[in-house]
C-alpha cells in the first residue's frame, strides 16, 4: 500500500537520517521531560499517595501521543526534533495536517512494537513510515 501525493515534492522529502535524527531528539525531549515529572511526584512525596500514581502514568502514556499530535498540527507543521533539522509534516497538499490527522500518525510512534513500521519509508516511493501511510501524509523538508 503506497499512498501516491498530489502534492508535487520530488527530491523534497525528508531523509532517511533526518527523520531518524528527529526522532531521537525528540525521544531525549520527551525521556527527560517524564523524568523531570517522575522525580517531583517523589520528592513532593505524592508517589505513596494510590491516586496520585495512576494518573502519573497515564499522563506520561498520553504525553507522547500528545506532543507528537499537538506540535505536528501546529502552524511549523513540525516536532522540536523536527524543526531542529528542517523537516515538517505535511498533508497530500502539503498543508500542515489537522490535530486528528496529526493525532492518528502518533498512536502508531507511541507504540515501540510498531517502531519497525519506520523501516516503511525505505521502501516506499515518497519515504512514507508506516504511521505516515495511515494518515496520509508525507515528511517533507521545510523552508528555513
Amino acid at each position: 500500500m503506497t499512498f501516491i501525493s498530489g502534492y508535487s515534492l520530488s527530491e523534497d522529502y525528508a531523509g532517511h537520517l533526518q527523520r531518524i535524527g528527529a526522532f531521537a531528539i525528540d525521544l531525549a525531549i520527551l525521556t527527560a521531560a517524564s523524568a523531570v515529572i517522575a522525580l517531583a511526584v517523589e520528592y513532593l512525596g505524592a508517589d505513596s499517595d494510590p491516586v496520585t500514581l495512576p494518573l502519573m502514568s497515564a499522563f506520561q502514556l498520553f504525553m507522547p501521543w500528545f506532543y507528537y499530535a499537538a506540535m505536528e498540527s501546529s502552524p511549523r507543521g513540525a516536532t522540536i526534533g523536527k524543526m531542529i533539522l528542517g523537516i515538517r509534516v505535511a498533508d497530500a497538499e502539503g498543508y500542515t495536517p489537522t490535530f486528528g490527522r496529526a493525532a492518528l500518525r502518533a498512536i502508531p510512534k507511541c507504540l515501540p512494537v510498531l517502531w519497525p513500521g519506520y523501516l516503511a519509508a525505505v521502501f516506499t516511493q515518497h519515504r512514507q513510515a508506516f504511521h505516515d501511510l495511515i494518515a496520509r501524509t508525507l515528511v517533507v523538508r521545510s523552508e528555513r
